[in-house]
């Protein structure tokens, strides 16, 4: 799990994003992965618009290029609004979703992290890692009938963003809860 120190719960719930105190390994982390993925970005328009290429032999591997630099935007789109919590108001109180949440997270084999008052966190090794380093935590922060939802990766390198099954969480979430 991703260092969360000092979380502040209320001022996240306010700014509807998570507040924590992050390291300058994190916030460099971000930046590289920005540069990066910007680099995917800019990468095809150079290869398309090669003067020297011939024009007349374009072939659908330069038009598979530019789907790769629109999946290189999404990431990059992920990666700066990790934070964000998404809201999902439950007909259920606290509690009934706090045992909606754990047992929807038991059911997936999750591993409980954190489980306080106000916050649950579930964390799951990545099944496309090469090794047990790189973990997905699922934070939820419970408010009377509200859940706000996140994902986060975490590496021993690079914290990639959670690029698609972040979707699916909290579809599955809210069709517990309403």
């Amino acid at each position: 799990m991703r260092s969360l120190r000092n979380l502040d719960i209320e001022k996240s719930i306010e700014k509807s994003k998570l507040v924590y105190t992050e390291s300058w390994g994190e916030k460099l982390n971000t930046i590289m992965l920005c540069l990066f993925f910007g680099f995917g970005i800019i990468c095809p328009f150079l290869v398309y618009y090669d003067p020297y290429r011939d024009h007349s032999k374009t072939g659908t591997e330069y038009y598979l290029l530019f789907f790769g630099s629109l999946f290189f935007a999404y990431a990059i789109y992920r990666k700066v609004t990790e934070k964000h919590l998404t809201k999902i108001i439950s007909k259920y109180d606290a509690e009934k979703n706090r045992t909606i949440i754990n047992d929807y997270c038991k059911k997936l084999e999750f591993q409980k992290a954190v489980n306080s008052k106000d916050l649950i966190i579930y964390n799951k090794s990545d099944t496309f890692a090469i090794n047990n380093l790189y973990q997905s935590s699922r934070i939820f922060i419970l408010e009377k009938n509200e859940i706000y939802v996140t994902m986060i990766k975490n590496g021993p390198k690079t914290n990639f963003p959670v690029l698609f099954s972040q979707l699916f969480l909290k579809m599955d979430i809210k069709k517990l809860c309403q």
